[in-house]
């Protein structure tokens, strides 16, 4: 049996899934079970558990074969100390991998959670990383994907209403973009695998290399909006029009950290690209899939 925390999410959902697929048994963990009736009705055994409780989720984590650890990777936009909110579940999960008796665990990390410093929340993978590999015993395989297509669904209203998309990255950067369900489904496939031993780093860096530029040029083919164009923020204006929007200070100081790790190459893919560190939807896919229906509704409801 495995288990899957965050199951609620993008990634756990996918996990969840790949895995009652292959024919597993699988206990979806999440706040709730309600958000979770979908995935008990295709077979899977859900299990509340709040991911700051560690009594809960060494309960939940008990009799597992393996366990796919994930801390929230979205922002909570006004937390006054977000890194201080990843340590607290990382320190919950690593407890709960240490009193259950879980000997095998994929983790969600991110690129560039190989640096302490200057790379925005990716700083509180980081710490999670270090916490969770020293416990003796567990078979750790962290997870390091790129950057999730997902971002861009974020800019679908200035993209049908201003036809612009902006960001503070180079616009001819090539990117990791990663989907998402890719993620889940690996972290699913490495589980019932389970082919690692110690503590070992796979990288997940998407179909190919994207720029903004080009993956705006997709989404414009996609949606026959001609005039659709990127244009870089700066970093200030950046963290200015998150400040406006009622974003913390603490997680506009970490957004803008991102773009500037990103553009200074600190935050990078270090592993070469093989099969095994690339995942199969293209930006083209996810486009149509994903960004161009939210579009259309955005035009239509006006």
């Amino acid at each position: 049996m495995f288990v899957i925390t965050g199951a609620g999410g993008r990634t756990g959902r996918a996990a969840v899934l790949r895995l009652l697929a292959a024919g597993h048994r699988v206990r979806a963990v999440g706040r709730s079970t309600q958000r979770l009736a979908d995935l008990a009705a295709q077979g899977a055994e859900v299990w509340e558990a709040d991911p700051l409780d560690p009594v809960a989720l060494t309960d939940a984590f008990r009799g597992a074969e393996g366990i796919y650890a994930v801390i929230q990777p979205n922002y909570l936009p006004d937390h006054p100390d977000f890194g201080a909110f990843q340590d607290r579940v990382a320190a919950s999960l690593t407890t709960a991998v240490t009193e259950s008796g879980v000997t095998r665990v994929v983790g969600l990390s991110s690129w560039g959670a190989g640096h302490p410093e200057g790379t925005g929340p990716v700083k509180g993978l980081h710490r999670f990383e270090q916490r969770l590999s020293a416990v003796p015993g567990v078979d750790t395989l962290w997870l390091r994907a790129g950057y999730f297509m997902e971002n861009l669904l974020s800019h679908v209203h200035n993209a049908a209403t201003h036809h612009r998309i902006s960001a503070p990255f180079d616009p001819d950067l090539p990117l990791p973009f990663v989907s998402t369900p890719d993620i889940g489904a690996r972290a699913g496939d490495e589980l019932a695998t389970g082919t690692w031993h110690g503590t070992e780093i796979l990288e997940l860096q998407g179909e190919r290399d994207v720029s903004m530029r080009e993956a705006v040029g997709v989404i414009a083919e996609a949606v026959g909006a001609d005039d659709l164009t990127y244009e870089q923020s700066g970093i200030a204006d950046f963290h200015a029009e998150l400040r406006d929007s009622g974003v913390s200070v603490d997680v506009a100081d970490m957004m803008a950290e991102v773009g500037e790790a990103v553009n200074s190459r600190h935050t990078r893919m270090e592993q070469p690209r093989t099969g095994r560190t690339s995942t199969p939807t293209s930006i083209e896919r996810f486009v149509e899939e994903e960004f161009a229906p939210r579009y259309r509704d955005n035009v239509r409801r006006g």
